[in-house]
């Protein structure tokens, strides 16, 4: 059984087919408030204008200012509504119109009878129903030990200088500095968003994720390069003379 903020509209039609919004039912027979939903009966019994009596918006009209307001936050942080209010509106309404049968769609199709509006715009939060808007961020960190870290940097030294970080290194600012800066690199991780956007092609509402890396091997070998470069330059260029020499001799058939 759903409960409050909108109680009285699913105690009454949780077994019940919901009509379309806006329409007129008839030949219900009698019943209570949500039997028919026709608009006033005129003197000559006919449905005066022919206005229907939309279902969810009975609903919503009739709960307190302390409900609608619930509702409203709810619509609100899942960005169907930009304000939320106790009064009842247009822009309320249709927005507790759209949620309710987004609500029924979502249930069916994920096998879920007992999920209600709260929940639905619970999960939802900060999603959207169109194109596009952030949920919560989600973070990925790396676990990297102290020894992998020390082997990230050995290999850049190895390929530069021919030799690992020494211990000579490690008292050496340029080394504490470019450790620092690794050790924030990998501890800041990636952060994952995911948005709902309609797919121009098939136009169907689908989640997509965009992930922004705050780290990578490729970034960490680049950053220890530059700083070993910048701080070693002799060993870097006496690497380099040693490969061209051995380049040199094996292309001219040395061995």
């Amino acid at each position: 059984m759903a409960t409050a903020p909108e109680g009285a509209f699913w105690n009454n039609w949780k077994n019940t087919a919901i009509p379309a919004s806006g329409g007129v039912i008839s030949n219900t027979g009698t019943g209570g408030i949500y039997s028919g939903f026709k608009g006033p009966i005129g003197s000559n019994g006919a449905t005066k204008n022919n206005v229907a009596v939309d279902p969810y918006i009975d609903d919503l009209r009739k709960m307190s200012p302390e409900e609608r307001l619930k509702v409203a936050k709810l619509l609100k942080a899942a960005k169907y509504i930009k304000t939320a209010s106790s009064k009842y509106n247009k822009d309320l309404g249709d927005a507790y119109i759209q949620a309710n049968q987004e609500v029924q769609v979502e249930s069916a199709r994920s096998g879920r009878p007992e999920l209600t509006l709260s929940q639905f715009l619970s999960e939802n939060v900060q999603a959207t129903t169109g194109t596009g808007g952030p949920t919560l961020p989600q973070r990925e960190i790396y676990k990297k030990t102290e020894a992998d870290r020390i082997a990230m940097l050995n290999q850049v030294s190895q390929t530069l200088r021919g030799q690992d970080i020494t211990e000579e290194d490690k008292t050496q600012k340029w080394y504490t500095d470019l450790k620092k800066s690794i050790d924030k690199m990998i501890d800041a991780g990636s952060v994952r968003t995911v948005t709902k956007q309609v797919n121009p092609k098939t136009k169907k509402l689908e989640s997509v994720a965009v992930t922004v890396p705050g780290y990578s091997e490729e970034q960490v070998a680049a950053t220890a390069e530059k700083a070993i470069r910048k701080a070693t330059p002799e060993e870097v260029a006496r690497k380099e003379r040693v490969d061209f020499t051995g380049w040199l001799f094996s292309s001219l058939g040395g061995k």
